[in-house]
């Protein structure tokens, strides 16, 4: 296994694409992985991302938003319902966004490094 493998596994996932082939999408629904690749029929439903998509997406967003928001705040200094209006909504929709990539991304990572997500310490 090389570097080079593993990162084209993770941008593959991100595209929301199969980590092997790059053919087959990698979700039945929204974030519901498929059980094979349609294409080249590599098994992916057993690999459990569990919380490191959710994570990610969390950690990815808050360095973009955080300073966003405050930048917006010194600027400004609107008064807080302006904030709840303008940030809570799109903070969903960014996140709702980038979740299915994150999780794919997530997906190749744990595929190329032949993980499943359920491994014992």
């Amino acid at each position: 296994m090389t570097s080079k493998l593993v990162l084209r596994s993770i941008f593959r996932g991100l595209r929301k694409r199969c980590p092997k082939c790059a053919q087959g999408s990698i979700y039945l629904r929204y974030i519901t992985p498929v059980e094979c690749c349609p294409s080249c029929q590599e098994p992916l439903g057993h690999i459990r991302t569990d919380d490191f998509a959710p994570w990610l997406t969390i950690l990815v967003l808050g360095h973009f938003l955080v300073p966003g928001v405050y930048g917006f705040e010194r600027a400004f200094t609107p008064p807080i319902w302006l904030h709840m209006v303008l940030w809570g909504p799109l903070i969903i929709l960014l996140v709702l966004g980038l979740l299915p990539h994150t999780k794919g991304a997530c997906l190749g990572f744990m595929w190329a490094l032949g993980l499943s997500g359920d491994e014992q310490q």
